[in-house]
């Protein structure tokens, strides 16, 4: 089977470090990027459980850092200790809008925020090499639900 980009990337960085590639940092790259949505490490721990392959959370949480560093994934963070993870495909990019209340977490494209943050890297002399624009607050349904006059039972 021939490896996808995304796989000779990690595998590539990996080697380069000097780390093993184990069957199970492949399992948990396939299970990373067969999800369409923003995923918890407990997540990542339980389809690569169902794989078939034994792995610790503490495992997962270090190869999670791995794709991160590496770039083939973000780390989005929801509140003071929680985070969810997402694949990137090299070469694209988004930026958030994250739920404090129910984690729910939009994703946007802003060609005027790109635009914006070249400008300021041009005008510093900063070379960038990833971004990550992230909006933390209450989507409308959780700002709603806290602007409603709450009913006090005695």
């Amino acid at each position: 089977m021939t490896p996808t980009r995304e796989e000779t990337i990690f595998l590539e960085f990996l080697r380069s470090r000097g780390l093993r590639v184990t069957a199970e940092r492949r399992a948990l790259l396939e299970a990373i990027f067969a999800q369409h949505r923003h995923i918890d490490a407990d997540e990542v721990l339980l389809a690569v459980q169902e794989a078939g392959h034994k792995i610790s959370r503490a495992t997962v949480y270090r190869n999670l850092e791995l794709l991160v560093a590496c770039g083939l994934a973000h780390k989005v963070r929801l509140g003071a200790r929680r985070h969810v993870y997402e694949h990137l495909h090299p070469g694209q990019s988004h930026d958030h809008l994250a739920c404090r209340h129910c984690g729910r977490i939009i994703e946007f494209v802003s060609p005027g925020i790109t635009a914006m943050l070249g400008e300021i890297c041009r005008a510093h002399g900063f070379a960038p090499r990833d971004n990550q624009l992230q909006i933390l607050g209450a989507c409308l349904a959780c700002a709603t639900a806290d602007s409603q006059p709450r009913t006090v039972h005695a």
